[in-house]
């Protein structure tokens, strides 16, 4: 009973923050200067994606897999083991040896694919291999539009993720982290002149007045029924 009160706190709480960092992002997205050409190629990346998820069958497996995949990661990361691995099109499921709210909404906010192709953006970046940048961009793009979409999909269908840790707290949490790695890709990926610790200091600050606003307005509704 403890544990689920404090859930639903800790999930009103970070309201205010998906507020702040969301209109954060929206003034980075509109005040920063951008590479040549590289927003296009991860735009036309994403809107690839979306035309093959919309027209063709729907990659599960290679999400589910990623999901699962992404479960036994954190656990490893976390200092605990992987006991037993399953994923197929209807499901999967993995048995591991340490769990926490980390670990279990990882796959819901780290998208695993879109990561493996920022070890080859560094790498070609690192070996000079300027021709290949654009494309990698490009499964970029593509791999970060599977994440965002098959996650709102899988959402929307009863989740033992989210039911462990409640929708109050797990939804808030993993829109405000997909948001801060929204940010991340831009930085790394498409800006010219964007700093990410930066952002995440204002993110901060707005989404502190956010709450202060917020709560400003609660006492002064208490204030004038009382």
């Amino acid at each position: 009973m403890m544990k689920k009160a404090l859930s639903i706190l800790l999930g009103i709480a970070l309201v205010p923050f998906c507020i702040g960092f969301t209109w954060q992002l929206g003034a980075t997205v509109f005040g920063i200067r951008y590479k040549p050409d590289l927003p296009y190629f991860f735009a036309a990346g994403s809107l690839t994606y979306i035309t093959v998820h919309v027209l063709f069958r729907k990659p599960i497996l290679t999400y589910v897999f990623g999901h699962e995949l992404t479960h036994a990661l954190f656990a490893v990361l976390f200092g605990g083991s992987v006991k037993s691995f399953h994923a197929s099109d209807r499901g999967g499921r993995v048995t591991i040896t340490k769990s926490n709210f980390i670990i279990t909404l990882a796959p819901y906010f780290f998208p695993l694919y879109t990561c493996m192709t920022l070890v080859l953006y560094g790498s070609a970046v690192a070996a000079g291999l300027q021709g290949a940048v654009g494309w990698i961009v490009f499964l970029a793009g593509a791999s970060f539009a599977f994440h965002l979409v098959l996650t709102a999909l899988f959402l929307q269908t009863e989740q033992t993720d989210i039911r462990e840790y409640g929708m109050i707290f797990s939804l808030p949490l993993i829109y405000l982290f997909n948001v801060t790695f929204t940010a991340f890709l831009i930085q790394l990926l498409l800006a010219e002149n964007m700093e990410y610790l930066l952002f995440i200091g204002n993110g901060i600050m707005k989404s502190v007045n956010m709450t202060a606003l917020i709560l400003g307005k609660i006492y002064r509704i208490a204030g004038n029924v009382m």
